[in-house]
């Protein structure tokens, strides 16, 4: 649709893509196969309608024995109609008719059917924030036409990327530090002024190393996400409501990826400062990596709470720990860690001027 339609869905599109039309000639392309095939004649299925009834039992009447010949033997109608084989290629099995089926329901729950939910969420949500963008989509009729699953797949992964991106701004930072303490070059360091002001210039060359390695690895990660089609939809707005999920803000998608590059910047930077620090009190690089092990994990775990389904009603700091009640939590979490860490970064160079050698 979006490649028909562009960026929104007006009225008069939806139709003329007509959802309905279209899964009425699935139905019959569905009930031919069911008349050419003895499994559903076996148990006297003869169209779709009755698939449907056939394949929503009381399960409560089964024993465990009966349920999974049922589940079966249900999997193998399944296959017929999404004509499944070991040779069907993926465009293969979309193009089929259950499959096609499948994907218009979604549609037609996403841009026909979203009106009760939304006023539900309106009515009875307790998140302020989900409230208000519940009101904006259903203002504007839930028409962004974004992938459902793009932001949720993006986010995902740049989660992946924040790790990847942290892990190497320790390793890279914590080992040049420490190798001063080992070699006890700190120690001539602090017979100068000029040398005692050494460390607050290392601390301004982790912060810059660690912006621009994560600068490069968010390049490197995101071009081939990007270039895969995912690009297509950089200034279509992400403001949309599906069955399992709501992004809440009026935004493009190339926005959202800015937001979360820049997300990940802040946690590489915050890592950075914090391998900083530890590596200020190692004097060994098994003591360093012990150390740094923990920030790491700690990072890893920020970024799959904040990244991760950022600015969704999903996301766990924003539903869980904010409870909806602020804007963006997540993108504040990322922020608090760079600047704690260039804050705590900063003392610790600072009472370096003042340290005494015995």
């Amino acid at each position: 649709m979006f490649e028909r339609y562009g960026g929104t869905l007006e009225p008069e599109e939806l139709a003329d893509y007509d959802i309905p039309g279209k899964k009425t000639a699935i139905f019959s392309e569905m009930d031919a196969i069911i008349a050419n095939e003895a499994i559903f004649a076996e148990y006297k299925i003869r169209n779709y309608s009755e698939f449907q009834v056939f394949s929503n039992p009381d399960y409560g009447n089964m024993n465990e024995t009966e349920r999974k010949s049922f589940s079966e033997t249900v999997s193998q109608m399944r296959n017929k109609l999404s004509r499944s084989s070991d040779s069907q290629t993926l465009d293969e099995w979309y193009d089929s008719p259950l499959i096609r089926l499948q994907t218009l329901t979604a549609l037609e729950r996403t841009y026909v059917g979203y009106e009760p939910s939304l006023r539900s969420y309106i009515d009875r949500d307790s998140r302020p924030v989900v409230v208000r963008a519940a009101e904006q989509i259903l203002h504007m009729r839930n028409a962004n036409l974004i992938s459902y699953d793009l932001c949720r797949t993006f986010s995902l992964y740049a989660a992946v990327v924040v790790v990847f991106s942290a892990v190497a701004v320790i390793l890279f930072v914590a080992p040049l530090l420490t190798t001063d303490r080992m070699q006890k070059i700190n120690l001539i360091q602090y017979s100068s002024a000029t040398g005692r002001r050494i460390l607050g210039i290392q601390l301004a060359a982790t912060a810059v190393s660690a912006f621009v390695l994560s600068f490069l690895l968010i390049v490197a990660a995101y071009a081939p996400f990007l270039l895969s089609g995912a690009g297509d939809y950089w200034n279509v707005p992400i403001l949309s409501f599906t069955g399992f999920d709501m992004l809440l803000y009026n935004i493009t998608f190339g926005q959202y990826a800015s937001i979360l590059a820049g997300m990940t910047l802040a946690l590489s930077i915050g890592a950075g400062c914090f391998a900083f620090i530890l590596a200020r009190f190692s004097t060994n690089m098994v003591t360093m990596l012990i150390k740094t092990v923990p920030v790491g994990i700690a990072v890893a775990g920020i970024a799959g709470l904040s990244v991760n389904m950022a600015l969704s009603y999903n996301n766990v700091v924003f539903s869980a720990i904010f409870r909806g009640r602020w804007d963006a939590p997540e993108i504040l979490a990322c922020a608090f860690v760079a600047v704690v860490g260039m804050c705590a970064a900063a003392v610790v160079a600072m009472r370096e001027k003042r340290v005494e050698v015995s």
